[in-house]
């Protein structure tokens, strides 16, 4: 078992990447609709969550509050897909959205400028020129996203474990090598890495139910759980000390698989 995810530009062949490796492996495979079940969840159109997902830092660099929310959604509907530890994914910043996980092989697909001008040119009825317009427009966004959101580079080589260039190979030679890597033992989950699969997609549940919370949403909380011990951190007012910590234990005691809250909060005085 493994679990593989493609980040790529638009019209970078990704999903057809996905769609192969996932048949010779005989994973499901995952992309956009990760967006629906996300939006499912909120209760919003999926055109909000994948806009969100999208969307430019608000000033000074800050992440808005809808976003934090919607990229939790998201993160946390990918792990229900991935809780078998088999699952392609070929949507926004999957390497980035799994990054506490260990054993997933995370690949970074590029292809030449042209190629994906003749994808968008052909599907889109675009003029060249419109089509290179949206490409640098869109890849420009998700990379000031993702350095806003993450802190992160999402063309730094580092972050994958391999890199693939659609001018050195074809999509079924590129699903070969994904294949042979995804063989290899460096990737399998193994009992203790599903159980690591296992606590993180708890630790997804809580983050998100916090928020949700409308008591909670605006406190910077962040969640770890190790066998049904959910930890939560971050800050919170001197005010309202008692009722803050009995809120965050009442919502994550509420999450099944969740048997223990402890609270590790740093309160502030937020009149100092």
């Amino acid at each position: 078992m493994c679990i593989i995810t493609i980040q790529r530009g638009t019209r970078s062949g990704g999903e057809a990447l996905a769609v192969c490796v996932g048949a010779k492996l005989g994973y499901p495979t995952l992309g956009q609709e990760v967006l629906q079940d996300a939006a499912a969840d909120l209760g919003v159109p999926a055109e909000d969550v994948e806009h969100k997902m999208e969307e430019r830092p608000g000033r000074f660099g800050r992440t808005p509050l809808v976003t934090k929310l919607h990229v939790a959604a998201v993160r946390a509907a990918l792990v229900e897909h991935a809780r078998d530890g088999r699952l392609v994914y070929h949507g926004l910043a999957g390497g980035l959205l799994l990054r506490r996980l260990h054993g997933v092989l995370r690949v970074r697909l590029i292809a030449p400028l042209e190629f994906r001008l003749q994808s968008l040119m052909g599907s889109h009825g675009m003029d060249e020129e419109s089509a290179e317009a949206y490409i640098r427009e869109i890849d420009d966004a998700r990379g000031t996203w993702t350095k806003n959101v993450y802190g992160e580079d999402h063309t730094d080589s580092n972050l994958y474990d391999m890199v693939l260039n659609l001018r050195s190979f074809s999509i079924p030679e590129a699903c070969e090598v994904v294949f042979a890597a995804a063989s290899q033992p460096e990737f399998e989950m193994t009992p203790e890495r599903m159980k690591e699969l296992h606590d993180f997609d708890l630790e997804c549940q809580v983050r998100l139910a916090l928020l949700e919370d409308l008591g909670t949403q605006t406190l910077d909380l962040d969640a770890t759980v190790t066998d049904g011990l959910a930890t939560v951190t971050g800050e919170a007012p001197l005010l309202s000390t008692g009722e803050v910590g009995k809120r965050i234990t009442e919502i994550v005691t509420s999450l099944d698989g969740i048997q223990e809250v402890r609270l590790d909060l740093r309160w502030f005085d937020p009149y100092p």
